[in-house]
């Protein structure tokens, strides 16, 4: 009887023991997200320089006509993220796959203008 119990003990233990095979730990991403905001009818920061990969936040106040904002990038290319419809609260954000310069305006408010210089 004896002999029997040992390779079954053996197989318990090792089945026990059992294997990591969930492979090794994928890298921690190293992309960020960086704010740009509505403060009356300006951007701010207007000019933002952001790494490949990093995504853009904007959070829309109302304005100075309470009106909102939007963000369309000016000129389009393949490479321009959408733009953002307008909002009077609220955030918008988009990733920046490919790099440049990357202009941008509110429609609403002539003159209000920014720009992401992805490198």
């Amino acid at each position: 009887m004896r002999v029997r119990f040992v390779p079954f003990v053996a197989l318990v233990c090792l089945a026990a023991c059992g294997s990591d095979t969930s492979g090794p730990t994928p890298p921690t991403s190293t992309n960020k997200t960086v704010d740009i905001n509505t403060i009356g009818d300006t951007f701010a920061p207007a000019f933002q320089s952001v790494s490949l990969g990093d995504t853009v936040r904007w959070s829309f106040s109302g304005g100075s006509d309470g009106q909102g904002h939007n963000v369309r990038f000016t000129p389009r290319t393949s490479s321009t993220p959408a733009d953002i419809n307008v909002l009077k609260t609220g955030s918008a954000s988009r990733v920046f796959t490919a790099k440049g310069t990357f202009n941008y305006v509110c429609d609403v408010h002539p003159g209000m203008n920014g720009q992401i210089v992805v490198e």
